[in-house]
């Protein structure tokens, strides 16, 4: 959809007189004077809130409760919306029976651990009996009152019950070191669970008012759905859409006036604020936002309305009425027909550079 229409505001300073001669063929003629010409670019005009943004959920869910209406006055971290999490409800409660049984194989009355280490005493005691039995034999064969071979079969014994004791010794701290392991990870499990049912409250983040509600309680939301509108309640944006033919001719900081519908005739004055620097390629237009520097009393959130943005202002020139030109051209004068140069153009006037001079007379085309 093409918005972005040319047009120009017009005044002459003084007014210039459009008369009416009679003359033969009661021909309309109007006296070329010296004015002023305002060139401009036509856009439609809507109103939106400043930092105006689209609210939704951290995570899936019902809604348990909304807290605000329409209209409301909110702040800055508000708790807007209790969105109930059915998934995550599960996974804190399986997260905490993970932990309690982590905690209770780490250090419980009766753990894991406590068994080791009953089996390593066992052990000690048997080592220690084994070491006792092996030096009595191993004097006894020194002696001659045993055969090597009975020495040699305590010694493995021996050996044997040195190395269960080791390996037992080293397991228990393993164990006890992949168990305090699981513990904290089954507590930074259980943390995260409960920091995501944290994210089911859902808070607003800037001060202004609630614009719109769009979720009841025990509608079911996702993750990517909007389900309110918050802005701003004091400043609002101006949004234009502008054609690709004018955008050029835009820039940052230019005057526009303003007409809202809500208002009738009166004008605002604004400026223009941000240039989008990508056209949308569907409606083949530059979204272009200002601001009021003259407010109205009121604004409301798609006050709709025309703006025509200032982008050339030409002083003191010679401006003829659009309808008096011929083949955008030529004009007719007592002498016949004339050509001229043309310089700003609107809808309604044109500004001749070359061709007429203050006090001539034109005659509109038959």
């Amino acid at each position: 959809m093409k918005t972005g229409l040319s047009k120009t505001i017009f005044k002459l300073l003084p007014l210039l007189a459009l008369n009416l001669v009679s003359c033969s063929e009661e021909r309309e003629t109007f006296t070329v004077e010296k004015g002023d010409i305002v060139e401009s670019v036509y856009t439609s005009v809507v109103v939106e809130p400043d930092e105006l943004y689209k609210i939704t959920a951290s995570i899936p869910g019902y809604i348990d409760e909304v807290t605000v209406r329409e209209g409301d006055s909110v702040y800055a971290g508000q708790a807007i919306f209790y969105v109930r999490d059915i998934a995550s409800q599960n996974n804190a409660s399986n997260a905490r029976l993970a932990l309690d049984l982590a905690e209770k194989n780490y250090r419980g009355e009766k753990n894991v651990i406590d068994d080791m280490k009953m089996e390593l005493s066992n052990a000690k005691v048997k080592r220690s009996n084994d070491s006792i039995q092996y030096f009595r034999i191993k004097k006894l064969y020194e002696n001659g009152a045993v055969s090597k071979l009975e020495l040699e079969q305590m010694e493995l014994v021996y050996t044997s019950s040195k190395n269960t004791y080791l390996t037992l010794q080293n397991r228990i701290k393993r164990t006890e070191r992949d168990l305090k392991a699981s513990m904290e990870q089954a507590k930074n499990n259980f943390g995260s669970t409960l920091s995501r049912s944290e994210e089911a409250t859902v808070r607003n983040r800037v001060n202004g008012i609630m614009y719109a509600v769009q979720k009841e309680v025990g509608e079911y939301v996702s993750m990517q759905e909007p389900i309110a509108i918050v802005g701003s309640g004091t400043n609002f944006t101006l949004k234009m859409l502008i054609d690709e033919i004018d955008i050029t001719r835009v820039k940052i900081g230019q005057r526009i006036l303003v007409n809202l519908e809500a208002y009738g005739e009166q004008v605002f004055n604004a400026k223009v604020t941000r240039i989008a620097p990508r056209m949308d390629t569907r409606t083949q237009t530059f979204e272009v936002e200002g601001v009021f520097e003259n407010m109205p009393s009121r604004l409301f959130y798609g006050l709709t309305g025309e703006g025509n943005i200032i982008v050339k202002k030409v002083s003191n020139a010679i401006v003829i009425p659009r309808e008096f030109l011929i083949d955008m051209n030529k004009v007719e004068t007592d002498a016949g027909i004339k050509k001229v140069k043309v310089g700003s153009m609107s809808l309604s006037h044109a500004e001749i550079v070359e061709g007429l001079n203050e006090g001539d007379v034109i005659y509109k085309p038959l």
